[in-house]
């Protein structure tokens, strides 16, 4: 192909120039686009009552979350955390209101990350809420959200405000599997105390088992940590699934290996507390219990939650 001559040539090279920036700006704008990831999503509302949004919303994705919170980064990404959008809430002068809206991979995440501090009363919003010390916490979908005042607001104007963002939110979300399988409140489970997880170090921050990953957690696992009160007393029940029954088999013989060698193939032990540990594998599904007070008991609790997972 020939190039056109003088003043024609100098038209063709900016022509072409300006094709190239136009290209370029497109490439880095769906680039960005893509380092966000899932930044569309529900928006926050735009007023409820007299609160009104201030300013501009805020979006963070897993590269930058750190740069909005260092210190509980961590914990967010441990639960497949995608996106946040963030903004405040004014009725003029006086104190603000925070929304923040935070997009996991699953719902399993995202009651897993409500499920990590859950401890306060429930108040209705989504599929699971609670509202204490003026903060309101609350999952649907894959969904997370989390609303407070930066310094005293009625809990009336946070709980509106909740309520308008949950509207916005069209998806419902399945709970972890894992949660059918536990006993009943009648049977003494503590309905608060339940928390999923999905790494050993989420694991050791409520319950500690041990510094290395004896379990084999990671990813594709999911496990419940739920406490238990009946004649036996206190005890902590550990539930894990796996992604096959080998791999389910393999932190079986980890566990046992590292954490009660002395029991031997009894999967049964007295620790130095005067306490009973036993664990037990059904099929993917791993299960500990932890605190029992006598092995009697032990035996009585690990039949009831085999139980349940034999009628899955």
């Amino acid at each position: 192909m020939s190039l056109p001559a003088g003043r024609d040539f100098l038209s063709f090279l900016w022509i072409f120039l300006g094709l190239v920036c136009f290209q370029a700006h497109g490439l880095l704008q769906a680039g960005a686009e893509q380092k966000g990831g899932g930044m569309a999503g529900p928006g926050l509302p735009e007023q409820v009552g007299q609160w009104r949004l201030e300013g501009q919303e805020e979006s963070y994705n897993p590269e930058t979350l750190f740069d909005y919170m260092d210190g509980a980064a961590e914990l967010y990404l441990a639960y497949n955390f995608r996106s946040l959008k963030t903004a405040r809430y004014s009725k003029g002068e006086g104190p603000r209101i925070v929304v923040e809206l935070y997009e996991m991979a699953s719902s399993e995440d995202a009651f897993g990350i409500f499920s990590f501090e859950r401890e306060d009363k429930e108040v209705g919003v989504g599929q699971g809420s609670e509202m204490g010390g003026g903060i309101l916490r609350f999952w649907k979908g894959r969904y997370f959200a989390n609303l407070y005042g930066e310094e005293e607001v009625p809990e009336t104007s946070i709980l509106a405000l909740g309520k308008a963002l949950e509207a916005l939110i069209q998806e419902q979300g399945r709970p972890p599997q894992l949660l059918a399988l536990l006993p009943e409140p009648s049977q003494g489970l503590e309905p608060k105390s339940v928390r999923f997880f999905r790494n050993h170090v989420c694991l050791n921050q409520r319950f500690f088992i041990a510094n290395k990953n004896i379990l084999l957690l990671g990813p594709e696992t999911g496990g419940v940590l739920a406490l238990f009160s009946g004649p036996w007393g206190r005890v902590h029940l550990v539930m894990v699934q796996y992604p096959s029954q080998e791999k389910a088999g393999a932190a079986e013989a980890s566990f046992r290996s590292a954490y009660m060698a002395e029991a031997g193939q009894k999967g049964r032990l007295r620790t130095e507390d005067g306490r009973w540990t036993g664990a037990v594998r059904e099929g993917d599904i791993w299960v500990g219990v932890f605190g029992a007070r006598s092995e009697e008991d032990l035996a009585e609790i690990l039949d009831m939650v085999l139980g349940r997972i034999g009628k899955r």
